[in-house]
């Protein structure tokens, strides 16, 4: 992906998740009887599943990781010396997040399915739509950042080895 696919891309969802933000307030302007929280519910689930220590959390640590190993080949291969390994570095915000978001987003998740279940199809909708509004607005600065990292990541190291084999 280049630098235009990733910002159109984090534009992309942008424009989808204030769509159904903008969708979801006309209908409570609209006299939506259903209360305002089950939308924040279903965004906090998405936030705290997807975002926070779920999908986007391990695809930013693998990445990193990535960064590191190939930098490391690259040092070592380049130089012909061995690098020794470091510390452990600073933790991410959605490794901070980790376990205790996944938890607190599975209890909001078997939440509304005991009251999908129980009789409360109408609940279905704005919490869909939140969750829909949660991933759209959430991963889009962090998947444009994702991949403007892997561009620079990879593009500096294919640069260094291309200098260093001239």
């Amino acid at each position: 992906m280049n630098t235009t696919g990733a910002a159109a891309g984090g534009i992309g969802a942008v424009v989808l998740g204030l769509t159904v933000l903008f969708y979801q307030i006309g209908r409570w302007r609209g006299g939506d009887p259903t209360p305002k929280v089950h939308f924040f519910a279903g965004l906090a689930m998405a936030t705290l599943l997807f975002l926070g220590g779920g999908i986007l959390g391990a695809m930013g640590g693998t990445t990193a990781a990535l960064g590191d190993g190939i930098g490391r080949y690259a040092l070592e291969s380049g130089t012909g010396t061995t690098v020794a390994a470091g510390g452990h570095r600073p933790l991410t915000g959605g490794e901070q997040v980790g376990v205790s978001g996944v938890v607190a987003g599975l209890c909001l998740l078997a939440l509304y399915l005991g009251l999908f279940k129980s009789g409360r199809p109408d609940l279905k909708s704005p919490v869909l739509r939140g969750a829909l509004c949660g991933v759209w607005l959430g991963t889009s600065a962090g998947l444009i950042g994702l991949s403007l990292g892997l561009i620079r990541t990879s593009g500096t190291t294919i640069g260094d080895l291309l200098i260093s084999q001239v």
